[in-house]
């Protein structure tokens, strides 16, 4: 009888205390999973909405860096790897050179190391969106920081 009690003392207990959480690409709010574009409906705060939105901005941005990066390196790998030096269209001798491969690969990696700070962001705002809506405190929270000017370096205390 005791553990029946407890049991739904502790069922009662999280149904009352129940946080947003986030599982993979979904929110989770009283055990159904909702999907990002949906976190208006999830979030009551508005400034977990507002950090929220900035995730999804900074995550779209993200992605489109990091697509066009991986489609540049996938289509400047081939030419770059292939070695071909002399190619015959039509009758005329073209001569291809790797290097302009491995340029294309350049450019594709530049692009994704682009979008990884933006995806950083994403987490970031995402995390910061949840812990607004769930009532940790975003208060006092100093730090020290270690800056360089000029020939020096010093440690400041930041609050």
């Amino acid at each position: 009888m005791k553990k029946i009690l407890l049991l739904s003392a502790l069922i009662g207990f999280q149904s009352i205390f129940s946080q947003v959480t986030m599982s993979g690409n979904k929110l989770e709010k009283d055990g159904q999973t909702y999907k990002m574009s949906k976190y208006s409906e999830v979030l009551s705060n508005p400034d977990a909405q507002k950090a929220f939105q900035k995730a999804r901005t900074n995550n779209t941005v993200g992605q489109i860096f990091a697509y066009a990066g991986g489609f540049a390196i996938g289509a400047g790998i081939i030419p770059a790897l292939s070695g071909k030096k002399q190619e015959v269209r039509n009758g005329m001798v073209y001569e291809n050179q790797p290097s302009r491969g491995w340029a294309v690969v350049g450019v594709g990696a530049a692009l994704v190391g682009i979008g990884i700070p933006f995806a950083i962001a994403a987490n970031k705002n995402a995390k910061q969106a949840l812990e607004i809506e769930n009532g940790a405190s975003t208060a006092f929270q100093p730090y020290f920081k270690l800056q360089t000017a000029g020939n020096g370096m010093a440690l400041s205390y930041n609050f």
